[in-house]
């Protein structure tokens, strides 16, 4: 929602996301594999974050991605979350960074 959410080295950020929304992310990219010459979707169907996109004019107050998020709660829906180094040059917005890679 116009905010950087996480930040981080590219094999850090793939490898350990702090951000649930950065996890989402991650995980609806397509995984594709190679059989025989042609390429097909591994898993079938593309993973996607459930929940609506907030609209920019009407945003929650707190964090803009809790009423989508697994760990939200009402700290979360009331305030926006500190955007601080959480590991050695990795930075993130979440309360609950700790719950996706302690």
């Amino acid at each position: 929602a116009g905010k950087k959410v996480e930040e981080a080295d590219v094999e850090e950020l793939f490898e350990a996301p702090l951000h649930p929304y950065t996890h989402g992310l991650l995980a609806s990219i397509p995984h594709l594999a190679v059989i025989g010459g042609e390429t097909s979707a591994a898993n079938g169907r593309l993973k996607e974050i459930p929940g609506q996109v907030p609209a920019l004019t009407n945003l929650p107050p707190g964090c803009a991605f809790a009423p989508r998020c697994p760990f939200a709660d009402e700290r979360c829906r009331s305030f926006y979350p500190p955007y601080e180094q959480k590991r050695a040059g990795h930075w993130a917005a979440c309360w609950h960074s700790e719950k996706l890679y302690g």
